[in-house]
Order: structure tokens, then sequence, then C-alpha cells
């Protein structure tokens, strides 16, 4: 996207850069923020976070913008990976977790290779990313209105001392 703007290959990389180390700082940030805060929010400010980033690219204009935008999106999708198997287990429970994190973690990662082949086709036939763009962001808003609305966990995570005594 970035080449396509005009930006030369080498700061075109820096943004792929940005969004690789965004993707390891939001894994380490959710675990933090989901053992002291409801998961449900941490998701819908993340979600808000890749939603501003998706902005930014939108936006266009200089690459800083389009650096930070690709910085605030892979800081979503770090803290996306971390938050299934969380979410998962506290509204499903853990005696269909298998079958349900397979499911949502499959639709996650065939989202992912999707996603790319949209922008790519929105891309040739309007020589623009703005559509796919503006879809993108539409989704991420409407998901982060979604998850706000889960309601408390059905099920608790067991306290460790209570599993020691259990075996």
């Amino acid at each position: 996207m970035l080449s396509d703007r005009g930006v030369t290959p080498q700061a075109a990389a820096l943004g792929s850069s940005l969004l690789g180390a965004a993707v390891m700082i939001g894994r380490v940030g959710t675990g933090y923020l989901l053992d002291r805060l409801f998961a449900t929010r941490v998701a819908a400010c993340f979600f808000v976070c890749v939603a501003v980033g998706v902005g930014l690219l939108l936006l266009g204009g200089a690459p800083r913008r389009a650096f930070l935008g690709a910085f605030l999106i892979g800081l979503g999708l770090g803290a996306e990976v971390d938050m299934i198997p969380y979410l998962v287990s506290r509204y499903f429970g853990l005696r269909w977790f298998a079958q349900i994190y397979s499911l949502v973690l499959a639709t996650f990662i065939l989202s992912g290779a999707v996603g790319p082949l949209l922008m790519g086709w929105s891309f040739d036939l309007t020589r623009s990313y703005r559509a796919s763009l503006i879809a993108f962001l539409a989704a991420t808003l409407f998901a982060a209105l979604l998850i706000t609305r889960l309601g408390p966990y059905r099920y608790r995570a067991r306290d460790s001392r209570q599993l020691a005594f259990a075996r």
C-alpha cells in the first residue's frame, strides 16, 4: 500500500517492521491487561486502536501517519491472538473449548488470508485502497461495539489453589 503511494521500498519495509513490533507489544500487553481488567473492555480498546490505525491509512498523506497506523493495527492484531482463547474460555467454558476455539481461530486465520486478497481485488477495480479501508474500518468499529455487548463472564477461571486441591 505504501509503495503504491510513492513511498520508497525501504520506508515501506519500516512500516512492516513497526507492524511486527507492535504485534509483539500487543501480545504481551494484552496478557498484562487481561489479568487486571475486564476482557471485553480491553478487546474494545484494541479494536478501536485498529480502527484508528485503519483511519490513518485511509487519510493517506505523510508516511509518519501510515507508520503510526501500521503500529496501531499491529497492536490490535497481537491482542486478538491472545484474547480469542481467553474470551472463549470465559464465555463458553472448558467443556467445548477445543471445538469452539478451533472454529473461532480458523475464522480469524481465514479472515487474515482473505483480507489482503479483498484489498488487492478492490485496488485492481478502483485503483485505490479507499473502499477496502472503509469496509475494514466499519467492520472493526462494529466488532468493537459487539464485543462490549457480551456482558459478564459466564465462567470464571479457577483459582490455582482450587486446582491443587482438586488433584
